[in-house]
């Protein structure tokens, strides 16, 4: 009874990731699911910014192809490959990253004029 237990252990783990390989980085339980969380609200805060602030379209041009990606594609190892952006895990931690900055974007608002004009040469290199 214990070897057909270990027996059907072994087979529903086969092919699956047993580890990263990254000290520290665990293996997402599930990473679909995250993920498309994570571009949803990226692309919601995005969606607050002027339209032809430079960084949204940018982030919102990678983070579309990306939730695509992750919509279309089942398989985790495509998906890593059609991102390709290390393993899964590191992305879901550059989604995170993303949208925090995304949210720290719209606090500082970089679209906006300077508040007053820059001292001069200050832009100029070298001096």
């Amino acid at each position: 009874m214990v070897y057909l237990s270990s027996f059907l252990r072994a087979a529903a783990t086969a092919g699956a990731k047993t580890t990263t390989n990254l000290t520290g980085l665990k293996i997402a339980k599930n990473p679909h699911h995250h993920l498309t969380g994570m571009y949803t609200k990226t692309l919601r805060a995005l969606a607050k910014m002027p339209e032809d602030a430079a960084y949204r379209q940018y982030t919102e041009q990678i983070i579309s192809e990306r939730l695509n990606a992750v919509k279309a594609e089942p398989d985790l190892a495509a998906l890593e490959a059609k991102i390709n952006c290390g393993q899964i895990e590191e992305v879901l931690i550059q989604a995170e990253n993303e949208l925090f900055l995304a949210r720290k974007m719209l606090e500082w608002k970089p679209w906006e004029p300077l508040v007053e004009e820059p001292p001069k040469n200050q832009w100029k290199w070298p001096m």
